[in-house]
């Protein structure tokens, strides 16, 4: 695999807080577009969620187990980032890791999630240097 690499700079640190029944996805992608953000990395995003809709790769072909979780889980951590698409929208790209009221962790890639009380995110938005 080729490795892809070009100039850029971390510009600022963008903060927000997603208020309860938001969604974690949608949020993060509503501050990229409030804020001008075209490229991001997920620095910190913790919270409660009440759903959780995820996806973890199964085997080589790309089958994938989906899964809803509908209960309160503890957002341990979510890293992920945010990508332009060509239409001039972007992408957001979540990975996250959660826990049940057991402590049980569940994790994996995240389709769309739910706030309970609220989550916290940190975006590092990184700049493109190439003329």
């Amino acid at each position: 695999m080729a490795i892809k690499n070009w100039d850029a700079t971390t510009s600022r640190v963008v903060y927000r807080r997603l208020d309860a029944g938001e969604s974690l996805n949608k949020g993060i992608e509503a501050l990229a577009h409030a804020e001008g953000i075209r490229e991001a990395s997920v620095m910190s995003c913790i919270g409660s969620l009440t759903q959780l809709k995820r996806r973890n790769l199964c085997s080589l072909e790309r089958d994938h187990e989906r899964e809803t979780i509908n209960e309160i889980l503890e957002l341990v951590t979510a890293d992920g980032y945010i990508q332009p698409l060509e239409d001039g929208e972007v992408y957001v790209h979540l990975h996250v890791a959660a826990a049940k009221p057991s402590g049980e962790i569940v994790g994996g890639h995240c389709e769309d999630a739910t706030c309970f009380t609220g989550a916290f995110v940190y975006l590092q938005v990184i700049e493109d240097t190439r003329d």
